[in-house]
């Protein structure tokens, strides 16, 4: 069941949006492989806002929730490799 966003949760979710964005976009500079997984997650960033863009708000938690899911799984096969961040 899904509920009519409120202005506070559409706010909270907008938030939560740009923060993600802001993570997304944040790597160390000295990785090896830092444009191509730059370019990466630009992509994801990308389909992310063109999604919050559009007028549907209820979406916006689940896209939130798939790009730190991304970035979750990237982060964690760099530490498998040994190249940190």
């Amino acid at each position: 069941m899904n509920r009519k966003p409120t202005p506070a949760s559409e706010a909270r979710d907008l938030r939560a949006l740009l923060a993600t964005v802001v993570d997304a976009l944040t790597l160390p500079y000295d990785l090896d492989d830092y444009d191509q997984r730059l370019l990466r997650r630009a992509g994801l960033v990308r389909v992310l806002v063109s999604e919050a863009l559009k007028e549907n708000p209820d979406s916006l938690g689940w896209n939130v929730d798939y790009l730190r899911t991304k970035l979750t799984a990237e982060q964690a096969e760099q530490a498998e490799r040994g190249e940190g961040r």
